[in-house]
C-alpha cells in the first residue's frame, strides 16, 4: 500500500472559501478528482490531506466523499493556537471540534512567541489535547519557532511530532516557473542540527517530501543527497513518510519520480524499509487507511 502522506486539495476561492496567494492564487483549482486520477495513475492507494489554510470545508467534504480513501489534518488558525482568546477561550474545545469533522492531526506555524519557554504559549493545552488523543503534529516552524520545537518533546512527551518536508524550517519562498514553491536556503546548520536533535525522541517522524522546492537541481535531486542520508540513517524508515506534497509536484517532476527518489538516495533499502517508507509510518501514524474500506476497494488500490 503507497501511501501519499501529504497532498493539498483546494478549489477557486470564488468556489469555495480559502485563502489566496501567489502560489495559489484565487483561480487556482486542484479538485479531489484529479488528485484520485494522479494516484490511480501513480499506484498510490491512499494520501492525507491538507487545507491550504484554516478552512476546513473542503477537506472534510472530500473525506466524508470517501471513506478510507483519504485521512485529513487541518490547519491551525489564530483561534486553536490560543492567540485569539476573545474569539474563543478554549482552544482544545476548537480542536475536539475539527476531530468531530473527521480531522486526525493539526499542522502549524507557530508553537509560541520567540524567547519565551514553552511552557507559557497559550497553545500547549492543543498539543497536550493531541498527545492524549494520540494525533500527530504536523509541524512546518519558521526559524524563529526552532528553539520552541527542540522543547516540544520534553514539554508534551506523547506527542507525535512530524516534521514536514525533510524537517525544513520555510523562510523567503519563490514561486517558480513551474508555479511550485522554491526555498533557497533550505537547511542552514541551525535547521540540521534540530531535525537531528529531535530524531532522538521516539515519537519524532520525518517527512520525505519537498526535494523539488529545496535543491537546486532536477531530480534525483543529488544536492541533497548529504542532508538526506543524514536524516535518513537518524531516523530509519520506520519514521520517515513519503509523500508527494500534490498539486505543486503534479506535472514537474510527477508523482512517479518522486517514488522513485528513495531508490537513488538509500540504494541499500530492503524492501520492508522502502514500503514502511512509501506507505507503512503513514499508516501505523492513520489507521483508519488501513482499516476503513471494504475488500474491494482494498483490492483496487493495493501498491
Amino acid at each position: 500500500m503507497i501511501v501519499d502522506a501529504h497532498a493539498h486539495v483546494f478549489r477557486p476561492a470564488a468556489v469555495r472559501r480559502r485563502a489566496a496567494d501567489e502560489l495559489a492564487p484565487a483561480g487556482r483549482d486542484a479538485p479531489a478528482e484529479d488528485l484520485l486520477a494522479v494516484m490511480a495513475a501513480s499506484g498510490i492507494g491512499r494520501a492525507v490531506l491538507v487545507p491550504l489554510g484554516p478552512e476546513t470545508e473542503y477537506v472534510a467534504e472530500t473525506r466524508a466523499a470517501h471513506p478510507g480513501r483519504f485521512a485529513s489534518v487541518a490547519v491551525a488558525g489564530p483561534v486553536i493556537q490560543g492567540r485569539r482568546p476573545d474569539l474563543d477561550p478554549d482552544p482544545p474545545a476548537a480542536l475536539r471540534d475539527l476531530v468531530a469533522q473527521g480531522f486526525s492531526g493539526l499542522r502549524t506555524r507557530w508553537l509560541g512567541d520567540p524567547g519565551r519557554p514553552l511552557a507559557d504559549s497559550p497553545m500547549l493545552p492543543v498539543l497536550r489535547e493531541l498527545a492524549d488523543r494520540g494525533l500527530p503534529l504536523w509541524s512546518y516552524l519558521p526559524p524563529d519557532q526552532l528553539a520552541l520545537l527542540r522543547e516540544l518533546p520534553r514539554a508534551v512527551p506523547g506527542l507525535r511530532i512530524v516534521l514536514n518536508h525533510l524537517g525544513f524550517a520555510p523562510h523567503g519562498m519563490r514561486v517558480d516557473e513551474h508555479a511550485r514553491p522554491y526555498f533557497a536556503d533550505p537547511f542552514p546548520p541551525a535547521v540540521v542540527d534540530t531535525v537531528l536533535e529531535l530524531a532522538r525522541h521516539p515519537h519524532a517522524y520525518l517527512m520525505f517530501s519537498g526535494q523539488y522546492a529545496l535543491s537546486r537541481e532536477a531530480p534525483p535531486y543529488k544536492d541533497l543527497d548529504g542532508v538526506v542520508r543524514a536524516f535518513a540513517d537518524a531516523y530509519g524508515t520506520g519514521r520517515m513518510l513519503w509523500a508527494s506534497d500534490y498539486p505543486w509536484t503534479r506535472d514537474v517532476p510527477g508523482p512517479a519520480e518522486l517514488l522513485e527518489l528513495a531508490g537513488h538516495v538509500l540504494p541499500g533499502l530492503s524492501p520492508g524499509e522502502r514500503a514502511a517508507l512509501h506507505g507503512g509510518t503513514a499508516l501505523s501514524l492513520f489507521p483508519g487507511l488501513a482499516s476503513e474500506a471494504g475488500p474491494d476497494t482494498r483490492d483496487e488500490w493495493e501498491g
